[in-house]
């Protein structure tokens, strides 16, 4: 599976299959078109084309009027859309009656036999930034571009603004917005740049999930080894995310201030994720 071909692209770029008419249900911010190949999400002027085999998992979470759909998305994008609205139930319903129907017809049938990737290979890809096929990243939390520029303001202007205190008020004042200016176009540029290369904390792949991104033991743990993701807390009592293995024992734990979304997110797409890639591995 590669990335979506058409996410957020403009209503004149979706395919032949997606311009047709069909059921239109409340997903808010989408509306959401249900055709015989997939679904189409619209907002605005920009849609997302999402074909039944491209759905990871509908994940429902416990708030009634949410709902998550995984799909592999580019980064930075987050590896699902969220929807709200007055028809999430339905729009949930009819996503797991495809999903069976895919995952038991046609899909299953062409879709090729895949050597299994030792978890080494499946870490050295991750962290060349190698596309895996069916691969979600989990993005990284990251400051805003706005604190970023008046952080790089603060530090640039006071710099530059000492310098010019040496030739008085008016070079300090002009040396001090240069800096100002200079600064927050760098720091702001430098935390652009980070989120267009997809800063990353956990990577699930169809062979295992890749922890430790955010800067403790970088390893690629293989589904088998894995019983469940779960929500608790670390050493210092704040939330994180815990792995334990098949005897319930704790093999890996992740804070959740290095997540760029709600924990409970992060829990349920893993989780979800974690059951369908163990049953399609047989």
């Amino acid at each position: 599976m590669e990335w979506l071909a058409h996410d957020e692209v403009p209503l004149g770029a979706l395919p032949d299959w997606a311009r047709g008419e069909g059921e239109v249900l409340d997903g808010r911010p989408y509306d959401v078109l249900v055709r015989p190949e997939g679904l189409v999400l619209t907002r605005g002027k920009l849609a997302t084309a999402l074909r039944w085999d491209e759905v990871l998992v509908p994940i429902h979470l416990e708030d009634p009027r949410r709902l998550l759909i995984a799909t592999a998305r580019r980064p930075p994008h987050a590896p699902w859309l969220e929807l709200g609205g007055n028809d999430v139930a339905k729009i949930e319903r009819v996503l797991r009656v495809r999903l069976d129907a895919v995952d038991h017809r046609t899909y299953r049938e062409r879709r090729r036999a895949r050597v299994v990737m030792p978890p080494d290979e499946v870490l050295t890809q991750v962290l060349e930034h190698r596309p895996l096929p069916g691969a979600v990243e989990i993005p990284a939390a990251s400051p805003s571009l706005a604190r970023s520029a008046l952080t790089g303001a603060s530090i640039g202007g006071g710099i530059l603004g000492l310098y010019g205190f040496a030739f008085g008020t008016l070079g300090f004042l002009v040396a001090g917005t240069a800096g100002a200016l200079t600064g927050a176009g760098l720091l702001s540029g430098v935390e652009l740049l980070r989120r267009r290369g997809g800063g990353r904390v956990l990577v699930l792949t169809p062979d295992g999930f890749v922890g430790g991104l955010d800067g403790t033991s970088v390893r690629a743990v293989p589904w088998f080894r894995v019983g469940r993701f779960a929500e608790g807390v670390d050493d210092t009592g704040a939330t994180a995310l815990e792995v334990f293995g098949p005897a319930n024992e704790l093999i890996a734990r992740v804070a959740s201030r290095f997540f760029g979304r709600p924990l409970d997110v992060i829990v349920a797409v893993a989780e979800a994720y974690r059951r369908r890639a163990s049953e399609e591995g047989g």
